[in-house]
């Protein structure tokens, strides 16, 4: 990547709409010149003092936003001799399909319980100190954050999908800062990001043992939350608890107040398909990675065929490492978790909503769109898998016209109109 390190400061990755809200730049900077600033529904990096910045690099360095070196970094990361590659996937050893032995765990995860019950199990074999994991704040319900969970209650409270933006900062210093043997949970452009900082900070990579990723197409930004609730009439007072996929497989969200009455309950598909594009992160339209490829497991839903006559949970996943690969069939054998081996190209048949644009013709369309713009790409090693298309180029343009009517309240009334036909037409 011919001009990433040109750039010295943060500045340049959010001029060039190439921010992902991780927060990693705060943590990395020596000097503290960085504090995250939460609003226009994302995360951005501001400099507190300019003055303090002495132009060193390393944020822009640490920092996904620019874009990785996936392939080469994932040749160094998973070497063994028994590691296959796939064009969409990655280097994997295999895939698998499966879920948690207890009954609670897996039917209140978002598809299966796989990821608690692993984590879970490291903590209680004192494999790990504990877990970086995404929780709602108990005093603000609807507030995702990140915190390190060294208990199986605290691993628990973080169970199941949170679709909208949160950053991961200072979870990197508080790895730092305390002794001892940790897992990082997070969407592929975050494991990203943490693959690049433990490449500057040699203690961090002794710390962290693995990273899981999840599944990504894309995220939300935090306005999806006000339209939720703008949607279906809900008053932010009166929630006490939430859940944007609970109670079994693909499950509901879930709103509930203080004396534990549900407020709604709505399928995942009805509320979640009809959002669209309207509160996509940006940044998204132009990451190639849907695997998590740097993560040394990655897992994610699997509602296909046999899968499809699942009404509680299960999950597939794609092993990476040899040592992961061990553990979860160790946690197997020990019968915490049911698993059975699944053929490649039915893990990508279950997903393969995301190929024309994750390496396809969308992610060539966004990228040529973003130049157009006047905006400098992301930079990968990773060749596309297909070439320019008007077609696609035309639904890139409206899918900036969506963003920009998200990120303005006075017109969600377009999305509410849109919100029935559009899922009537899917049969939802």
């Amino acid at each position: 990547m011919k001009n990433r390190h040109m750039q010295k400061n943060i500045s340049f990755i959010v001029n060039n709409g190439l921010c992902m809200g991780c927060g990693l730049c705060q943590d990395s900077c020596h000097k503290k010149c960085i504090k995250i600033q939460h609003k226009k529904g994302i995360n951005i990096p501001a400099y507190v003092n300019k003055n303090l910045c002495n132009q060193c690099g390393i944020c822009v360095k640490v920092c996904p936003g620019k874009g990785c070196d996936i392939g080469s970094l994932s040749e160094k990361l998973f070497d063994d001799r028994r590691t296959k590659q796939d064009t969409h996937v990655g280097k994997y050893i295999s895939c698998y399909a499966g879920y948690s032995n207890d009954y609670d765990i897996r039917y209140n995860g978002a598809s299966g319980g796989m990821v608690s019950q692993i984590l879970i199990y490291l903590l209680e074999k004192k494999i790990i100190t504990g877990a970086a994991v995404v929780g709602f704040k108990q005093d603000e319900p609807l507030t995702p954050y990140v915190y390190i969970a060294k208990t199986k209650e605290q691993i628990l409270a973080a169970q199941s999908s949170k679709y909208c933006t949160v950053s991961y900062e200072t979870t990197a210093q508080q790895i730092l800062n305390t002794p001892g043997k940790y897992v990082v949970v997070g969407l592929p452009c975050l494991i990203q990001g943490f693959r690049n900082y433990e490449n500057t900070f040699k203690l961090f990579k002794e710390r962290v043992i693995g990273y899981f990723a999840l599944y990504c197409s894309a995220t939300k930004n935090i306005y999806s939350q006000d339209y939720l609730l703008y949607r279906y009439q809900i008053n932010r007072q009166n929630i006490s608890s939430f859940t944007y996929r609970g109670e079994g497989c693909m499950g509901s969200m879930i709103a509930k107040n203080k004396t534990g009455n549900k407020l709604i309950e709505i399928e995942l598909l009805k509320y979640y398909v009809p959002l669209r594009g309207f509160f996509n992160i940006s940044r998204c339209a132009l990451c190639i990675d849907h695997y998590g490829e740097l993560a040394d497991v990655a897992f994610g839903d699997i509602h296909i065929g046999e899968f499809l006559k699942d009404n509680i949970g299960i999950s597939s996943w794609v092993s990476r490492n040899r040592y992961w690969d061990n553990v979860i069939k160790q946690i197997s054998d020990e019968g915490f978790i049911s698993m059975k081996e699944i053929d490649i190209e039915l893990l990508k048949k279950s997903q393969k909503y995301c190929f024309k644009h994750k390496k396809g013709k969308g992610i060539v369309a966004a990228f040529t769109v973003h130049s157009f713009l006047g905006k400098k790409n992301p930079e990968y090693d990773i060749p596309f898998l297909a070439g320019w298309d008007m077609k696609f180029v035309i639904r890139e343009f409206i899918n900036i016209a969506c963003r920009f009517i998200g990120r303005h309240k006075s017109l969600w009334w377009i999305i509410k109109m849109l919100d029935k036909n559009y899922a009537e037409t899917l049969n939802l």
